[in-house]
C-alpha cells in the first residue's frame, strides 16, 4: 500500500510539472493556451483572453500595456465594454507610464495554483512587461473557475534608469477657477462602461476602529447615486467597493486594500466614474516604495451579475469566499473569549479583564465550554509572563497557575474535547515565540491585536510572516485579525483574510460603557455588515444578558439564547466568562447551541443576507441563510423588545413562485408550523412575545 501510495505520487508530481511545463513553454513566441475545471485563458495574435464559465475578459496588447476591449457576463450575454478605450494600457504610472509610453512584453505565461493554499485553485497568468522609464512590472490575472469574476493586480519594480521624481505621491488636488480638483495617481484598473445609458452607481465601505462604533455609529456606508450621462469626473475616495446597476445587470468593482471608509489606509486611491469609463486607482506603492524587489499593488475585483440587488449580493460573496475560502474543519467552531465579563454583580466601579486569563479560571472555564458544547476557549491578555506590550515574555506565567509548557491546560483541552486559542500583541511576540507556543498547546486559533501598519513593507512583511507561521503549522491554525482601534490595519477585503476570520467588535456587559452589549445595537451591526460581507469569516460577539449593566443597556430583558442566535449567523464568538452562567440559563444556551450545531455545516456552506427592516429595538428583522442554487436554507427571524406586533411579514430573497416548506428547528413537535407560512416569496409569522426569534429551516421543492 506504502508503495502504491508513492508511486501515485510520483506520477501526479509529473503530471502537475508536465503541465505548468506546457502551458510556460506555449507562452514563449507570445502564445498561452491554459485550461482548468471549465476556465480558460489564451493568449495569442496580441489578444488576451480569459473565461471562468460565467464571465469572459478580454484585453489587446496595445505596444503600451494590456487594455481591456471586451467584459462580457456569458450567461446573459450582457457586454460592459460598449465604448473603446481612450487609455492604451488599463493600468499608469503618471510621468513614466502614459498614453503611448513605449513597452516591450517579455512574456506571458500561466500555471494553474492555490497560492499554497491561500486561495482557490485558479489559473494566475502572468504578463512581463518592461518600460524604457525603468519600470518593471508582472501584470498578474487570477481566473477561477465558475466565479462570477475576474481577480487583477500589478507587481511593479524599478530597474534602470528609474527615478521616482515627478511621481504624485497620493490623493491631491489642484486649483482650478477657484475650486480643487483631483489629482490622479497610480491607475491598476480600467473598463471602459457606458455611462450614457440608464444606470446608477452604488458605494459602499466598512469603517474602521469598530470598537468606538458599539453604542453610536453605523459600521457600513453606502451612496447611491442616479444620475446620467456623467461629464465630469465622479471621485469616491472612501468606498471599498463600487456597484453599476444598469437595469438588471450590474458590475461590481472592489479594492483589495486596507482602506475603511475613516481610514484611508495606505495609497489606497479612488474609484472614479468618468465620460469614458470606470477607474480605479492606489497603486499601494508611494514612489520611493518602488524599488528593485517586486512588489504586490494592491488588487481589483471586477464581478458581473444579472438579476437586480439580491444577485449583487450573491455574486459579491460568492467570489469574495472563492477568493478567502474557508476550511470547515479548522474555521467552524464556537468559541469564548474571556475578556468580556465582570466578576463581581453589583460592584460596577471596575473594569476586569486579565484576571480573567488566570489558569484558575481558564480550568473552570473550559469544563464550562465542554458542558455546553462550545468548542474553543479562546485565552485573552494576561496569559503571558510580561505586560500587554512587552517583549520577549511570552510564555506561559506560572505567578498565575500556568506550568511553564503548557502540560497542564494542554491535558484540560484533550480531557474535555475543547480546543484553545491565544490572544496577542503582534508587534510585540516574535516569530519564534509564536511557533513555540504553537508546538506547546496546538493553538486552534490565534488573535492578534495593537497592530500599525503604516506603509506598504509593514503590510506585506505582515501578511508574509503570517503565511509562513501558518505553513509551519501545516495549515491547522487559523487568525483572528483585530481593527478595534483606529491605527491604520488591514481594512474588510484585504489579503489577512487569507490566513483567518476578522475579528468584530470587544463587547463588554459593564466598563467601559460605550462598550456594554445592547443586543439591538449589535443585531443591527450584523444585519448591516451581512450587506457586505461573508459572515463565516466574522467573529461575532455576544454577551451575558443577565449580567449586563441595566444602567447601560436593556439586555437584562432578553433571553440568553436570543444574544446567542444574533451571532449565530457568524462565526459565534461569546465576549464572557460562560462559568458565570446562572443553572438555569445553562439548560436554555445548551440547547440552543445544540440546536445549532445540528445545522452549522448547512449555515456555513450557505450565504447570509439581512432580511426584514434594520434592527431598531421595534423592527420585525432577521438573516436569510441562503444559495439558490440549494433547495435548504435557514432563517433566524427577531421580533425586537419594543415591536407591538405580534405578527410580522418579510420579503425572503430568491423564493418568489417556489413551494416552501418551514421546520421550527426548536420546536419541531409543537405545531409551531401552523404559526408561520411563505407566500409570494414573503414570510409570515407569529412570534408572541417580544425580544423573541424564530430559528427556521426552509426547503424548496
Amino acid at each position: 500500500m506504502k508503495i502504491q501510495s508513492i508511486a501515485l505520487l510520483t506520477f501526479l508530481s509529473i503530471v502537475l510539472a508536465s503541465f505548468q511545463v506546457r502551458a510556460q513553454s506555449e507562452a514563449h513566441g507570445n502564445e498561452l493556451s491554459v485550461t482548468l475545471h471549465g476556465a480558460k485563458a489564451t493568449f495569442k495574435n496580441k489578444v488576451l483572453r480569459v473565461t471562468t464559465g460565467k464571465v469572459e475578459r478580454t484585453w489587446e496588447w496595445s505596444g503600451s500595456g494590456f487594455k481591456t476591449v471586451s467584459f462580457k457576463n456569458t450567461r446573459s450575454g450582457k457586454e460592459w465594454c460598449a465604448e473603446k478605450s481612450p487609455y492604451d494600457s488599463d493600468w499608469n504610472l503618471p510621468t513614466k507610464i502614459e498614453n503611448a509610453s513605449p513597452a516591450r512584453l517579455i512574456a506571458v505565461e500561466g500555471i494553474s495554483t492555490d497560492d499554497e493554499k491561500f486561495t482557490t485553485e485558479h489559473i494566475l497568468v502572468t504578463a512581463l512587461v518592461r518600460y524604457d522609464s525603468g519600470i518593471e512590472l508582472n501584470y498578474l490575472v487570477r481566473v477561477y473557475p465558475n466565479a462570477p469574476g475576474i481577480w487583477t493586480a500589478l507587481e511593479v519594480r524599478a530597474i534602470d534608469g528609474f527615478s521616482p521624481e515627478g511621481i504624485p505621491e497620493d490623493l491631491a488636488m489642484y486649483k482650478s477657477y477657484g475650486s480643487n480638483q483631483p489629482i490622479k495617481i497610480a491607475r491598476n484598473e480600467f473598463i471602459p462602461v457606458n455611462f450614457a445609458q440608464p444606470n446608477q452607481r452604488r458605494y459602499w465601505g466598512i469603517y474602521n476602529n469598530p470598537g468606538n462604533r458599539v453604542n453610536t455609529d453605523d459600521m457600513v456606508k453606502e451612496r447611491i447615486v442616479k444620475g446620467y450621462p456623467i461629464f465630469q469626473d465622479e471621485q469616491n475616495t472612501w468606498a471599498n467597493g463600487l456597484v453599476v446597476q444598469a437595469e438588471d445587470e450590474g458590475l461590481i468593482l472592489v479594492k483589495e486594500s486596507n482602506k475603511t471608509v475613516n481610514k484611508y489606509g495606505h495609497q489606497t486611491g479612488s474609484f472614479y466614474c468618468t465620460p469614458t469609463g470606470v477607474e480605479v486607482t492606489g497603486w499601494g506603492l508611494k514612489p520611493k516604495e518602488i524599488t528593485s524587489e517586486f512588489k504586490r499593488t494592491w488588487a481589483t475585483w471586477s464581478i458581473l451579475y444579472s438579476g437586480g440587488s439580491d444577485a449583487s449580493e450573491l455574486a459579491f460573496k460568492r467570489f469574495d469566499r472563492i477568493r478567502y475560502p474557508v476550511r470547515l474543519d479548522r474555521d467552524m467552531h464556537i468559541l469564548i473569549d474571556t475578556w468580556g465579563s465582570d466578576w463581581q454583580n453589583g460592584e460596577y466601579e471596575k473594569i476586569y479583564g486579565r484576571e480573567n486569563s488566570e489558569f484558575s479560571v481558564i480550568e473552570k472555564e473550559i469544563k464550562s465550554a465542554a458542558d455546553l458544547g462550545i468548542d474553543i476557549v479562546r485565552i485573552d491578555d494576561g496569559w503571558q509572563e510580561g505586560g500587554t506590550k512587552s517583549k520577549n515574555s511570552w510564555h506561559p506565567n506560572t505567578n498565575v497557575g500556568y506550568d511553564a509548557n503548557w502540560k497542564k491546560t494542554k491535558k484540560l483541552s484533550k480531557k474535555y474535547n475543547v480546543g484553545i486559542g491565544l490572544w496577542a500583541a503582534i508587534r510585540y511576540i516574535t516569530p519564534e515565540e509564536l511557533i513555540k507556543n504553537q508546538e506547546q498547546l496546538n493553538v486552534a486559533t490565534w488573535k492578534f491585536d495593537f497592530d500599525k501598519l503604516e506603509d506598504h513593507d509593514a503590510f506585506a512583511d505582515r501578511i508574509k510572516g503570517i503565511r509562513e507561521f501558518i505553513k509551519k503549522t501545516d495549515y491547522s491554525t487559523q487568525t483572528s485579525w483585530c481593527p478595534e482601534y483606529d491605527d491604520q490595519r488591514y481594512g474588510w477585503y484585504s489579503p489577512a483574510r487569507e490566513v483567518g476570520p476578522m475579528y468584530f467588535q470587544n463587547i463588554q456587559n459593564n466598563l467601559p460603557s460605550h462598550l456594554a452589549y445592547v443586543p439591538y445595537i449589535t443585531l443591527r451591526h450584523h444585519w448591516m455588515m451581512a450587506k457586505y460581507y461573508n459572515m463565516n469569516d466574522l467573529q461575532a460577539h455576544w454577551q451575558n444578558t443577565s449580567r449586563t449593566n441595566p444602567k447601560y443597556s436593556d439586555a437584562h430583558l432578553h433571553s440568553q439564547s436570543y444574544a446567542a442566535m444574533s451571532a449565530f449567523m457568524a462565526a459565534p464568538s461569546c465576549f464572557m466568562l460562560t462559568q458565570l452562567l446562572k443553572p438555569e440559563e445553562r439548560d436554555e444556551l445548551r440547547d440552543v447551541i445544540g440546536v445549532y450545531k445540528e445545522h452549522r455545516k448547512g449555515i456555513w456552506e450557505n450565504y447570509v443576507f439581512p432580511i426584514g427592516e434594520e434592527p431598531n429595538n421595534a423592527s420585525w428583522t432577521g438573516f436569510q441563510i441562503a444559495d439558490p442554487e440549494k433547495k435548504v436554507g435557514y432563517l433566524m427571524i427577531f421580533r425586537e423588545i419594543n415591536n407591538t406586533e405580534a405578527q410580522g411579514k418579510i420579503a425572503l430573497k430568491f423564493l418568489k413562485g417556489k413551494k416552501v416548506s418551514l421546520t421550527d428547528l426548536e420546536k419541531p413537535k409543537a405545531g409551531a408550523s401552523d404559526e408561520m407560512k411563505v407566500e409570494n416569496g414573503n414570510l409570515i409569522l407569529t412570534i408572541p412575545e417580544p425580544a423573541g426569534y424564530r430559528f427556521i429551516k426552509y426547503e424548496t421543492d
